[in-house]
């Protein structure tokens, strides 16, 4: 059986240890090698030391937001080297445009299913696909 996340590495940053085990759970059975964090200063140690393959990244973190940690991972706003899944309750218009310009590829509004999850995250990693081009319509002879 193959596994959809092929062992990469998910660093899973929100203050709430319920949605914390939800998403570990899920995406171990999924099969990424999660790594933890509550605050957005753990959430910064984390993704430094560890070099995820995908950050899920909660807006409403402690001590630091979502957004000041995306602030100092990429002050320069320049494309990050992982694609980030902003959570949050609180999912506005204007936040939403800083996260995108700060580099994030998707958000998901809370409250959210373990599997809208896994599959928010496995779609990060999707290529898109080619264009499909039209039929050329047949020359009259």
């Amino acid at each position: 059986m193959q596994l959809e996340g092929q062992g990469r590495r998910a660093v899973i940053a929100d203050g709430d240890r319920a949605v914390l085990e939800l998403l570990q759970i899920r995406l171990d059975l999924a099969g990424y090698h999660t790594f933890l964090a509550r605050t957005g200063p753990a959430t910064l140690d984390m993704v430094r030391q560890v070099r995820p393959a995908v950050l899920l990244l909660d807006l409403d973190l402690p001590q630091l937001d979502g957004l000041g940690v995306l602030r100092q991972l990429n002050p320069r706003r320049a494309a990050l080297p992982f694609p980030v899944l902003l959570m949050g309750a609180r999912l506005e218009a204007d936040v939403i445009r800083e996260a995108a310009a700060l580099g994030v590829k998707a958000c998901l509004a809370k409250p959210f299913s373990g599997a809208e999850v896994v599959e928010r995250v496995a779609r990060l990693f999707r290529k898109p696909s080619p264009p499909v081009a039209a039929p050329r319509p047949s020359a009259l002879v």
